[in-house]
């Protein structure tokens, strides 16, 4: 019901948005003239045309574009030390990946050459085998 949900509102987003970037963006001129010679009252249609020059439409003060910026900046300092610290890791696990294939295969490694670069593991055995000792 969820995914229903949420794809009727992006449709409806979707649909919203076709219709708003299809207007264009700027008013089409009014042809006063056109109305004053068809309107019995041309003083009418000039107080119309006073009144509608007069409306003007406030636009909101832009108060977030500067912390948008800010966090957009800081999310890219984040992101590229982030690469960064990724490629290190990828180097890393390269390295140990060449280490392994440089090794010999488990099949012809007798227990003592796996054990031989591996002390913690051949002191962890060890300490096994000696607590089941009888």
């Amino acid at each position: 019901k969820q995914w229903y949900q949420r794809r009727v509102r992006g449709s409806k987003f979707e649909s919203s948005h076709a219709s708003m970037t299809a207007l264009p963006s700027a008013l089409e001129a009014i042809d006063w003239s056109f109305y004053s010679s068809r309107v019995s009252n041309p003083a009418l249609v000039e107080d119309f045309k006073a009144k509608y020059g007069a409306v003007t439409i406030p636009k909101p003060d832009d108060t977030q574009s500067a912390a948008i910026g800010a966090a957009e900046a800081t999310f890219k300092k984040e992101m590229a030390e982030y690469l960064t610290g990724a490629e290190q890791r990828i180097a890393q696990f390269e390295a140990s990946l060449a280490g392994l294939h440089a090794e010999k295969p488990l099949e012809d490694m007798t227990v003592s050459e796996y054990l031989a670069d591996k002390p913690e593991l051949r002191a962890k055995i060890e300490a096994d085998i000696e607590s089941r000792a009888l």
